[in-house]
């Protein structure tokens, strides 16, 4: 079901575990492959999410069933360029140029070739990567825009670090760094959702948030490896 709030959840993906390995053993120094599992109500899903890094900047790249999720942003997190792709009829880019981002292709078979107009607040998007690097920097707080999938709205959006909790892990616990997103502005008590980041390496590993008017079920991230 699609949210009617921005698109901030995870690639969702079943992949055999074979292929998991070949992933893993051709990733390349720089590459980093996790595994997540989803969870609304009684439906998960265990998916995988992919980072490399080289001279050009971070890719993240996301797969989610029949669709895929790709973004090029800074070492910093702030996002230059993004992919969604759905074949046989969608498949849009975006990229930022100055303080507006450029919208091109096909969304649903419809063409697309639109110039939207932001400000200087950078861009985030995928904000599993983009707020891991805010949390990495010690930012307390960061206002940012990010792109609905579904409807190619733009919105601002507001991240704020929310203290460290201790979180399941196995048999143990781990300390992470709880952020905070909502919308910008004065709907900002709306809505929110959680994120959590490993304390001893930034690494996302939680997520819970609603997406769907009241009543739907809560959505929750959990890291599966490392």
């Amino acid at each position: 079901m699609k949210s009617n709030l921005p698109d901030h959840s995870l690639v969702r993906a079943i992949l055999p575990f074979g292929l998991l390995m070949l992933l893993l053993a051709a990733a390349s120094p720089a590459s980093q492959i996790l595994r997540y599992r989803e969870q609304t109500g009684e439906s998960s899903f265990t998916f995988l999410w992919r980072s490399e890094q080289d001279r050009s900047g971070v890719t993240i790249i996301q797969d989610q069933g029949d669709e895929t999720y790709s973004s090029v942003c800074t070492p910093e997190g702030t996002t230059l360029s993004w992919r969604y792709l759905r074949p046989p009829d969608t498949d849009v880019r975006a990229e930022r140029i100055g303080d507006r981002i450029q919208l091109s292709g096909r969304l649903a078979g419809k063409a697309i070739n639109q110039s939207r107009t932001i400000d200087s607040r950078p861009w985030f998007q995928p904000l599993s990567f983009s707020l891991q690097r805010m949390v990495a920097r010690n930012a307390q707080t960061a206002t940012f825009w990010t792109i609905r999938p579904d409807t190619l709205e733009i919105i601002a959006m507001q991240a704020q670090q929310s203290g460290r909790e201790q979180l399941p892990a196995g048999e143990a616990s781990q300390a992470a760094d709880k952020v905070v997103i909502r919308l910008d502005g004065l709907l900002s008590g709306v809505w929110h959702a959680d994120y959590w980041f490993r304390q001893s390496d930034n690494l996302f590993v939680a997520y819970r948030g609603t997406h769907g008017p009241p009543g739907t079920a809560e959505t929750s991230i959990r890291l599966l490896t490392p």
